[in-house]
């Protein structure tokens, strides 16, 4: 990418791309690419199918939260193409990242989808809301199927790619809440577990990206 007063330069380009890179991918070989646009930066995917377009979503927001904790902001234009593009991301320059993005940004490196049983401890409404508003954000909705071992979540929209999105801002969120979170996708619905984690549990390794 051309570095100028408009466009990070390419030191911080490499490190939100390599910080986006932890986004949750679904049990599926990492489906997306990043190629430089015209003062963008285009996020393409040779697959069409759901899974690759919600962990196309999921890396779309983690690269939005990376840029905000950095100090920019995003117009992103999110269109199919005939070359694979499913989105491009235009970075502003703002004088001030907001605070919750810093967290989330935080939060993704601290985030492991944990299979494991989750305690009985409830997970309290002010942290349900919060992980609400961060559905919200992406234009999704979120529901509550099950509370046992923590709550089970089911995301709501009209778009896999917004999914995607809205997975990795109730995960991030989830994090930051100190939560332990694990996303599903099963009969082509998505579901988040959410619930606290044993103090003495192992930590989990990250995923080899």
């Amino acid at each position: 990418m051309r570095t100028s007063v408009r466009t990070p330069d390419e030191g911080t380009v490499e490190e939100v791309l390599k910080l986006a890179a932890r986004a949750p991918s679904f049990d599926i070989v990492p489906p997306w690419r990043w190629r430089n646009g015209n003062e963008c930066l285009e996020l393409l995917t040779t697959r069409t199918d759901q899974t690759a377009l919600l962990a196309c979503g999921a890396v779309l927001h983690h690269v939005r939260v990376a840029l905000s904790a950095m100090g920019w902001d995003c117009h992103v234009l999110r269109t199919r193409e005939g070359d694979g593009r499913v989105a491009s991301v235009h970075p502003r320059w703002e004088l001030d990242a907001f605070s919750c993005e810093v967290a989330s940004a935080a939060a993704i490196s601290l985030r492991r989808a944990d299979p494991r049983p989750f305690l009985d401890d409830e997970v309290p409404d002010s942290a349900l809301t919060w992980l609400l508003h961060a559905a919200h954000a992406e234009s999704c909705d979120l529901e509550l199927v099950a509370r046992r071992n923590g709550v089970l979540l089911r995301l709501i929209g009209h778009d896999w790619l917004r999914l995607g999105e809205a997975v990795s801002s109730v995960l991030l969120a989830s994090t930051v809440w100190g939560l332990a979170s694990q996303a599903l996708l099963h009969e082509g619905e998505v579901f988040v577990r959410v619930g606290w984690q044993s103090p003495n549990a192992e930590p989990l390794p990250q995923s080899a990206r």
